[in-house]
C-alpha cells in the first residue's frame, strides 16, 4: 500500500527557521543605507513641540553681526539639556539635531548644560557638528528650508558644561544659574565678560527649555523641582520606554511638548523638513515589524492548517 502523501502543512513544519532570521537581517540592514523614505507621521505630542518651537520670534540679523536688525524682535534665548548617554543616542539624537536645526533657523542664541557625567564627550561632538558649523546651509539636498548658519561660540551660543547633583542642582538652575557653574562658561569665560548671557541669571529668564532626556536626573526632575513652580515653556525628547512616564507632564500642560523615541525623532524631522537618522530608524521599524507580522501570520496559518488536516483524519 502507498504511503499517504505528506500534506503541505507539514512540510512547512519543517521550515528552516533561520530564513526568517535572514529577511529579518535584510529588512534591517537594507533601509539604514537607502532609507525607504516611508512618511513618518507625527503624533500630536510632537506636533506640540513643534510648534513651541515654531512659536519663538525669528530674529532677522544685520548682515555682517550677530545683532538683530532695526526693527527686528529680539533673537529668542533658548536653555538646552543635553542629559544623554552614548546608549540612547539612536533614540533622542536624531531630536536633538532637528531642533536645534530648527532653532538655528530663527538665529536663536543657545545655552547648554548637562548634568550626565557620561554626556560631555557627546556634548562636544555635538557642538562640533551641528552648531560651529552649519547643519542645512543653502542648497542642502532634500531640504527646502531656510538655512542655517555657523554659531559662534560665546558669541551665538554658550557651552556651560556638566554639573552633577541631581535634582538638587536642576533646582539651583532655576534659582541662580551662574552660581551653578560658578560664574563662568565651560571654556573657563566669565559669563559676565559674554554679552549674550546679560539677563539671563536663571531658567525663568529663558524663552524656551529644551530637555533632551535619557532618563534621571532629566525632564521629570526639571518639571518637579522648577517647572511646576516657575512655569517653564519646556519640551522635552525622551526614550520610548519614558514616554507613558513623562506624557502625563504633557497632559498636564506642565510640558508643552514631548518627543517619544525614534518615531517621535523621525515625526520632527519630518515638520522640519530634513530626513535625518531618525527618519531611517523609523523605516528600520516598520519594515521590522511588518516582518514580524508576516512571520506570525505564516506560523499561525501553517498550524491552523495542520490542525484541520489531522481532524479529518490526516487525509491529504
Amino acid at each position: 500500500m502507498a504511503a499517504a502523501r505528506e500534506h503541505w502543512s507539514e512540510r512547512l513544519q519543517r521550515f528552516d527557521r533561520r530564513w526568517i532570521f535572514l529577511v529579518m537581517a535584510v529588512a534591517v540592514v537594507v533601509p539604514l543605507f537607502w532609507p525607504l523614505g516611508l512618511p513618518a507621521k507625527p503624533d500630536a505630542m510632537t506636533k506640540a513641540a513643534y510648534n513651541a518651537v515654531e512659536a519663538l520670534p525669528t530674529c532677522e540679523l544685520t548682515p555682517g553681526t550677530h545683532q538683530p536688525a532695526p526693527g527686528s524682535p529680539r533673537c529668542p534665548r533658548v536653555f538646552i539639556s543635553l542629559d544623554l548617554d552614548p546608549a540612547s543616542t539612536p533614540e533622542i539624537e536624531p531630536f536633538y539635531r532637528a531642533v536645534v536645526l530648527h532653532l538655528k533657523r530663527k538665529h536663536a542664541q543657545l545655552v547648554i548644560a548637562t548634568t550626565w557625567y557620561q554626556a560631555p564627550p557627546l556634548v562636544e561632538r555635538y557642538l562640533r557638528e551641528t552648531i560651529d558649523v552649519a547643519i542645512a546651509p543653502a542648497g542642502t539636498d532634500g531640504y527646502a528650508g531656510a538655512p542655517d548658519r555657523a554659531y559662534e561660540k560665546n558669541v551665538d551660543y554658550v557651552n556651560l558644561g556638566f554639573r552633577d547633583g541631581k535634582g538638587a542642582i536642576i533646582q539651583q538652575f532655576g534659582t541662580d544659574l551662574r552660581s551653578a557653574f560658578d560664574g563662568r562658561a565651560d571654556d573657563g569665560t566669565p559669563l559676565d565678560r559674554i554679552p549674550m548671557m546679560q539677563g539671563l541669571n536663571k531658567l525663568k529668564d529663558f524663552d524656551l527649555i529644551v530637555l533632551v532626556s535619557a532618563g534621571s536626573p532629566g525632564a521629570k526632575e526639571y518639571v518637579q523641582f522648577v517647572g511646576t513652580r516657575e512655569k517653564l515653556p519646556m519640551i522635552a525628547a525622551c526614550t520610548a520606554v519614558s514616554t507613558t512616564d513623562l506624557a502625563p507632564y504633557f497632559q498636564t500642560g506642565q510640558l508643552v511638548g514631548l518627543v517619544g523615541g525614534m518615531a517621535g525623532s523621525a515625526g520632527y524631522e519630518d515638520l522640519v523638513g530634513k530626513p535625518g537618522a531618525g527618519t531611517a530608524g523609523a523605516d528600520v521599524l516598520n519594515i521590522a515589524n511588518l516582518v514580524v507580522i508576516a512571520a506570525i501570520i505564516f506560523g499561525n496559518v501553517v498550524f491552523f492548517a495542520g490542525r484541520a488536516h489531522r481532524r479529518r483524519g490526516g487525509r491529504p
